[in-house]
Order: structure tokens, then sequence, then C-alpha cells
């Protein structure tokens, strides 16, 4: 029984010479690879749409695209799979540049050999797979950096990012921005009473309800603590006020287990013709404090 070969290699060739050549160094070179050859751009991207693929050796100048046009389409339909650009000796420029967008390496086909092939694949291959996980790292990081921990939502930086975008487009389509800004009440009681991770749960669950009865484009903030912020675009305050009663019946209502109820208090406001943000915010900050001063579980508007 064969062995399953070590990589699956995809020659994108149009000169049955070279690529016969190339095969060969690989053959000789004990490289237990399946090597897929076709002739032009396009039947390399369906067979990658198709097909996994450990490595693509690229011909810079095939029948359907040519120079480094042929780079860019490729990279932009299988951006994950590391590629080595062959190029003739007038071309070695296109190979450079070819780096520059994506590329892992290029070769000049009159200096390749079956050594220096190899070596290269070997190291496309691992600066790829290097290349990846560092942008998952960095992904990772950003998306920490603006996701609250605990809940999943967003934290209070990437509310400040967003709002200052929102901000911008009211002002310049004229259009409705409004704020709510809500706190659970007693919470301190829920942790001394039910215990810390009780009080988590219960954080959990209430950004888990209100992100289900909201739009898809209001943003919805865990602000600190147990007060959360909900930015709502071309809306008014009427329009916000019932949202706001909304959520508070909704929190109002929950069973959050073990026999544990938990209400809130909400601040409303609506942004004012040139305004600050800090006065937006501080304004939705005093509705809240209202709510709170005339008896909690209720919402208030300034």
């Amino acid at each position: 029984m064969s062995k399953q070969p070590l990589h699956t290699i995809l020659l994108i060739e149009d000169d049955p010479g070279d690529a016969a050549l190339i095969r060969e160094m690989l053959e000789q070179q004990g490289c237990r690879a399946q090597v897929v050859t076709v002739e032009r751009l396009s039947a390399g991207i369906s067979h990658l749409q198709q097909n996994c693929c450990d490595v693509i050796l690229l011909d810079m100048n095939l029948p359907d695209s040519s120079g480094l046009s042929t780079m860019t389409r490729l990279l932009d339909a299988e951006p994950g799979v590391p590629i080595i650009v062959l190029t003739g000796l007038s071309d070695e420029g296109f190979g450079v540049e070819a780096v520059k967008l994506g590329a892992q390496d290029y070769l000049v086909k009159s200096d390749i050999d079956g050594r220096v092939l190899k070596r290269a694949m070997f190291y496309a291959v691992e600066r790829k797979k290097l290349e990846l996980a560092l942008k998952q790292t960095r992904d990772l990081f950003e998306r920490q950096a603006r996701i609250d921990y605990l809940t999943g939502i967003y934290n209070r930086l990437m509310f400040n990012e967003l709002l200052e975008a929102e901000l911008q487009r009211a002002r310049r389509y004229g259009s409705d921005l409004a704020l709510i800004m809500f706190d659970l009440d007693h919470f301190k009681q829920v942790n001394d009473t039910y215990s810390h991770t009780m009080g988590d749960h219960v954080l959990k669950e209430v950004a888990q309800l209100v992100s289900e009865n909201i739009r898809a484009h209001d943003i919805f903030t865990r602000w600190g603590g147990e007060e959360f912020t909900v930015l709502i675009p071309k809306s008014n305050r009427d329009q916000a006020l019932v949202l706001a009663e909304k959520l508070r019946q909704l929190c109002e209502e929950h069973d959050f287990g073990d026999g544990l109820k938990v209400t809130a208090s909400f601040g409303v406001t609506q942004l004012r013709a040139d305004e600050t943000v800090e006065l937006f915010i501080g304004r939705a900050d005093q509705a809240l404090y209202l709510a709170k001063s005339n008896g909690r579980n209720r919402v208030e508007a300034l």
C-alpha cells in the first residue's frame, strides 16, 4: 500500500517542458508530493476552490493572466496558501514585487535545481504557518482589547470608538442618535448573598437578554461593573424610551436561577445639536441617577 504524499503542490505553469522539469526535480529529491499541474490561472483558482493545497508554484505569465495581476488575483482567491513565484531571468523584478504583495518567495527558472526548489517550498510553508499564527494572535489581542471578557459584548474602549463614528454620522446626515444607560439595582447584594460566581452569571444573562432584544446595528456595551449602555442610531428619545422600558420589563421578569430576581434602572437621552460627547454621556448618566433616586427599577429621560 503506497504512502500518502507529504504535500499537495499546485503547479500553475503553461510551458510543458518547464512543468516536466519541476516534477522531475521534486522526484529526484525524494519529495513525496502529489503535483497537480494546470496551464491557466483560472484553472488553478477553480482547483483551489474545490481542493486543499499545501503550496503553489506560480508562473507569472500565463495565457489568461500576466504580470503582478496574476499574483494579486491568486491571493484574492486563496490567501491562506503559500505561493512561490516562478519567473524568467528578464522578469526577476516581478518576483521581487510579488513577494512585497504577499508571495513567500520567488525563483528564477534558470537558477532552479531540486534542492533549491525543495528548500524554498519547505520555508514557504513554514513562513506561511507563522504568518497565519501571528495574524490569529494579533486578531485575538485586538478583539480582547475591545470585547468585555466576561459578557462577550463591547467594552468601554470600543464604545468610545463607535460613539465617535456615530456622532459624526448623525451630524453629517442630520439623523437622530439616542443613548440608554442602565445599572443593575442592588447588585452588591447579589454578590454578597449568592456569591460572585452568581453575580457573574447575572451579568452574562443580562448581556444575552439585551443582545437578543435590540437591533443588529445598536451598540451594546458593558460600561463597567454592573453598568451598561445601548447606543441607538437613527432613534430619538421617545423611541429609546420604548426600548428602555421593554428591556426593564424583560430584566424584571427574567428568572436568573435559585429564585433570584434582579431589576435595573435606566437613563435615556438624545443627542442635541452641537453638543460634546461628554455632555451627551453625562446627561444619560444624570437620567440614570434620577431613576435610582426615584426608587429604582424605572426609566427616566433627560
